[in-house]
C-alpha cells in the first residue's frame, strides 16, 4: 500500500512540475482522456504516453489522463453505444447499462455503433477536457505542489 501511495505522490508531482507550455501538458492530458473511451485493455495510460510522443505532447500529463476515467469503463462503454446508436442501429439491442453483458460486449466492442460513439464521445470530452485544463492547471498547480511535497514528506 506504501508503494502504492510513493507511486500516485510521485507521479503527482510530475504532473505539477511538467517542464514547457502548458498547452503541450493540456494535449498530453487530453490525449490522455480521448483513449479511455477506446477499448484500451488497461493500457491506456501508456498507450497514451507513447502517442503523445508522436504528437509533441507531455507523456507524463498523458500517462494521467489515460488513467483518470479507467474507472468507469462500463458507464463510457454504455455511452459510446448510445451516442453511436443516434447514428448506426447496434447489432445487439441495449438499453440499460445491465444490458453490457460479456455475450452481448464481444458483439458491440469492434461494431461501427461502439467506435462511431467512441470517437464522438472521446472527441468532445476531449476537446472539452482540452480547455478545462489550461483554465485550471496555473490555478492549482501551486497550491497542489505545496501539498504534495508535504505528503511526500510524510512517507519517507
Amino acid at each position: 500500500m506504501l508503494r502504492l501511495r510513493r507511486a500516485a505522490v510521485l507521479y503527482g508531482l510530475r504532473f505539477f512540475r511538467l517542464r514547457g507550455s502548458n498547452e503541450r501538458a493540456a494535449r498530453g492530458f487530453a490525449t490522455g482522456v480521448f483513449l479511455n473511451f477506446l477499448p484500451t485493455f488497461g493500457l491506456g495510460g501508456v498507450i497514451a504516453a507513447i502517442f503523445a510522443h508522436l504528437i509533441r505532447a507531455n507523456a507524463a500529463a498523458a500517462f494521467l489522463g489515460g488513467f483518470s476515467l479507467g474507472f468507469f469503463w462500463p458507464v463510457l462503454f454504455f455511452l459510446n453505444i448510445q451516442t453511436g446508436a443516434l447514428f448506426i442501429a447496434p447489432a445487439v439491442p441495449v438499453d440499460d447499462l445491465a444490458d453490457t453483458y460479456a455475450a452481448g460486449a464481444q458483439a458491440l466492442v469492434w461494431g461501427k455503433t461502439f467506435l462511431l460513439g467512441a470517437a464522438i464521445n472521446g472527441t468532445a470530452t476531449s476537446v472539452v477536457t482540452y480547455f478545462l485544463f489550461l483554465a485550471a492547471y496555473e490555478k492549482i498547480r501551486h497550491s497542489a505542489l505545496v501539498r504534495l511535497r508535504w505528503m511526500a514528506s510524510r512517507l519517507r
